[in-house]
């Protein structure tokens, strides 16, 4: 639910611009707006599932996620469209933050990495495809329309969840502001759970740096129109679907930990390549496309593994901990995304060197959590 009402309102941009009657710049605020919502909602829902159970914060987010969309859809000034689009990612994180804590719950070790995998597959697959989701609708209806789809889409899910058997009792974590501070606290100093959510969140911020500037760098760059975006990005979330497919095979073999350095080494060693493409000139986009495919499939490998080692940390705080490392992966590759824009050169260098930085930096995290302390 969450990537589908992010990416399945881009077509429509231009004709919301046209409808508010203003830039087109504003309406692609409103997907910022909403990544930050979904950013903060995550940190609040994952310690509130700790003390109260899965299932009551899971069918309240999909409930402000209902409200968000008819809000968005019935909208009738710029300022509503905002409050609605805020709303609804309040509402569609919570599937994110408790998707995984609720597959924790149930699961461990080898079986607990083979359901994220299947998580995160979902989560690749869905940006791809909501586009051209988003497109057909409004070629057919108007801009309106992909957000009734979402709420009905949220009442099926709502009746869905609600006949789920609940995963965690709750009543672990005392209530409260200061507590849910404190449990914050407690996981960013531990390892267990530090390592593995910044090598989760660093090639996130690396994928979205290039992602943002990939439409205008091969506009400006290597002269292809704009529509070449879409045919390129759907390497990505390919090389993911077959990683994610991968995973069940290599990590009962390798082990958690040496697969994820062993993704973490391949990804750095592929974004530096990409990034040499553009420095030795003017690279071919299909070419520069399927070496950062390769760089963000094999981190499919990782990112299951990673995930079990930091909702592991402590098992009082499964909730907070999916809560806090969304929140650093979605913030990550928000600031990220607002940094590289300022560099950007009209080629493809600062989106190509953002990514080398995040995934050799990502190495480096996983390399130093590894090594034995004296």
């Amino acid at each position: 639910m969450m990537p589908l009402g992010m990416h399945v309102l881009l077509p429509s941009i231009p004709a919301m611009a046209g409808e508010f009657n203003t830039s087109v710049a504003t309406m692609q605020a409103t997907v910022t707006v909403y990544m930050v919502a979904v950013a903060i909602g995550q940190i609040v829902y994952g310690p509130v599932s700790d003390r109260y159970g899965r299932k009551p914060p899971l069918l309240t987010g999909l409930a402000i996620y209902f409200c968000g969309s008819l809000i968005t859809a019935f909208a009738p000034t710029t300022e509503i469209l905002f409050l609605g689009r805020i709303v609804q990612g309040a509402g569609g994180c919570v599937g994110m933050a408790l998707g995984r804590a609720m597959v924790r719950d149930v699961y461990s070790g080898e079986r607990a990495v083979n359901m994220l995998a299947q998580v995160s597959m979902a989560l690749m697959v869905v940006p791809a495809l909501a586009p051209t989701i988003g497109g057909l609708l409004l070629a057919w209806f108007d801009w309106q329309m992909p957000f009734f789809v979402l709420s009905g889409m949220t009442v099926i899910m709502f009746i869905a969840c609600a006949r789920l058997a609940e995963t965690h009792g709750g009543g672990l974590r005392p209530p409260g502001f200061a507590a849910m501070l404190a449990d914050f606290w407690t996981l960013i100093r531990l390892p267990a759970f530090a390592a593995p959510a910044f090598a989760v969140a660093l090639p996130s911020a690396g994928f979205w740096a290039f992602m943002s500037l990939a439409p205008a760098m091969l506009r400006d760059s290597l002269h292809l129109p704009p529509e070449h975006f879409g045919y390129y990005f759907w390497l990505s979330p390919a090389a993911w679907f077959c990683g994610s497919f991968l995973v069940s095979r290599i990590t009962p073999r390798l082990g958690g930990e040496r697969t994820a350095i062993l993704a973490a080494a391949i990804s750095t060693l592929a974004a530096v390549a990409a990034l040499l493409l553009f420095i030795g000139g003017h690279p071919s986009a299909l070419l520069l496309f399927v070496v950062l495919a390769i760089a963000n499939g094999t981190q499919a490998l990782a990112v299951p593994n990673l995930q079990v080692r930091l909702l592991s940390a402590d098992p009082r705080l499964i909730g907070a901990a999916s809560g806090l490392s969304g929140f650093l992966q979605m913030m990550s590759g928000a600031a990220a995304t607002l940094i590289t824009g300022q560099f950007y050169d009209g080629t493809g260098l600062p989106g190509t060197a953002a990514m080398a930085v995040a995934m050799a930096a990502t190495l480096v995290v996983l390399l130093v959590a590894r090594a034995p302390r004296t």
